[in-house]
């Protein structure tokens, strides 16, 4: 299986969820590319077989919680596609409140399916975005 880990990191957090990520996807003999919004390819979205798909949370405390425009422009420019597996995952300080509804709006209309999120405080995987990793790779 081929994994595709794209992030975005302002303060190295969300960077060092995606190193956390592409190293169990490797324990569990996946195939991975990890890179920053700028270093992704769209010919590596298409050939990946499941996409990781990260950026940290912004916005103020619980509501309103968004992408970083970077983001949303980087996905905006992704290729339709008939219905990849995605994960989101995203890092925050206080909560991530309505951040994966807001990443799913720009996400699943162009055809991706969002099969799990993971979320973390400090970029470590906890249990539950462990169990969600597993998951994935099924």
């Amino acid at each position: 299986m081929k994994a595709l880990v794209v992030f975005h990191s302002k303060n190295g957090t969300t960077q060092k969820m995606a190193g956390e990520i592409s190293n169990l996807l490797r324990k569990n003999n996946a195939e991975v590319k990890v890179g920053n919004l700028n270093e992704i390819k769209v010919s590596d979205v298409e050939t990946s077989d499941l996409l990781y798909l990260g950026c940290r949370t912004s916005g103020k405390f619980i509501f309103g919680q968004k992408p970083e425009k970077s983001w949303i422009d980087f996905v905006k420019n992704l290729p339709e596609t008939g219905k990849k597996k995605t994960v989101l995952f995203t890092t925050y300080k206080i909560a991530t409140g309505s951040m994966f509804r807001n990443m799913k709006k720009y996400i699943q209309p162009k055809g991706y399916k969002v099969i799990g999120s993971m979320k973390s405080r400090n970029g470590k995987m906890n249990y539950y975005s462990n169990v969600i990793l597993k998951y994935s790779l099924n």
